[in-house]
């Protein structure tokens, strides 16, 4: 296997671990703090509430991953996933960048596959470096 030289999704995990790590600190806050039985276990539903809630809302919509290795593009998603060898990559404008008012996005596009992406700058600067770098190329913008 080819060594991984970057990767990025629709990563909301941090937040999520962010999210849960804060309402556990509510929680452990309540029952320390509280007596009252009634009052600790209507704290717990609104808790377990917010968190089923975050869960459906953060986790739900990561459904793409891109992976750039030495040697290949993997892509895994909601809608199917593949490899292609970096040439075929570089040659068939399969991966592009594109810029909005929004900000910038990684597009992949691949036969009935078509992956969006939004980028940070610093992550747009990144997978450039790391592209020009390993694979002597950039994404072009679409």
């Amino acid at each position: 296997m080819s060594k991984v030289i970057w990767r990025v999704g629709n990563l909301n995990f941090v937040f999520i671990n962010f999210f849960y790590a804060i309402l556990t600190a509510i929680f452990a806050i309540a029952v320390l703090t509280i007596q009252e039985a009634s009052l600790l276990i209507a704290i717990t539903a609104v808790l377990a509430s917010i968190a089923i809630a975050a869960a459906f809302i953060i986790i739900l919509p990561r459904t793409v991953v891109v992976t750039f290795t030495e040697g290949e593009l993997l892509v895994s998603g909601k809608r199917g996933g593949f490899s292609l060898p970096r040439d075929a990559v570089v040659n068939n404008n399969v991966v592009c960048i594109t810029r909005t008012h929004g900000g910038l996005k990684l597009r992949v596009i691949h036969g009935s596959i078509d992956y969006t992406i939004p980028l940070g700058k610093w992550q747009y600067n990144k997978l450039v470096n790391k592209l020009r770098k390993h694979w002597s190329w950039v994404p072009p913008e679409c």
